[in-house]
């Protein structure tokens, strides 16, 4: 969830005095286990979770 928050805040897209999480309620779809990523995000994601 950090490198998630941390891509969005890095994109200038994110409030972060907003936002709050709790992982109880932070669910993936059952589609998402197969998602695709171009290589871009991937890499910035990646970074991310440095």
């Amino acid at each position: 969830m950090q490198a998630v928050i941390a891509e969005a805040a890095a994109r200038d897209q994110a409030d972060l005095d907003l936002v709050s999480m709790d992982s109880t309620t932070a669910r993936a779809h059952h589609h998402a286990a197969g998602m695709v990523l171009d290589n871009e995000l991937v890499k910035a994601l990646e970074e991310a979770a440095e």
